[in-house]
């Protein structure tokens, strides 16, 4: 997984405001929609990465588990969401 990734939900405002945030950056992304099997994609991704994930969004970042928006939003307000992303 290199790039962006973000699972979402259709009813999600934090997985709105992901979407807005990168592509406000011009940053594209690869979105998966857990909606067909949200508890499922949950189980999947905890197992990927160790940790109990039951919310969306999840984001990953060239393979790296970022977390949710506000995680994202946080990376992006200390200047360090480009340099994740290997766009500085």
């Amino acid at each position: 997984m290199f790039g962006i990734d973000i699972y979402t939900s259709s009813t999600c405002p934090y997985c709105t405001k992901a979407k807005k945030l990168f592509k406000s950056l011009n940053l594209d992304y690869k979105e998966h929609n857990i909606d067909y099997d949200f508890d499922g994609m949950c189980e999947e991704l905890s197992l990927m990465f160790g940790k109990q994930l039951q919310t969306v969004p999840q984001i990953i970042i060239n393979g790296s588990h970022i977390g949710g928006y506000t995680d994202v939003e946080a990376l992006h307000k200390n200047g360090k969401l480009l340099e994740k992303c290997n766009r500085v």
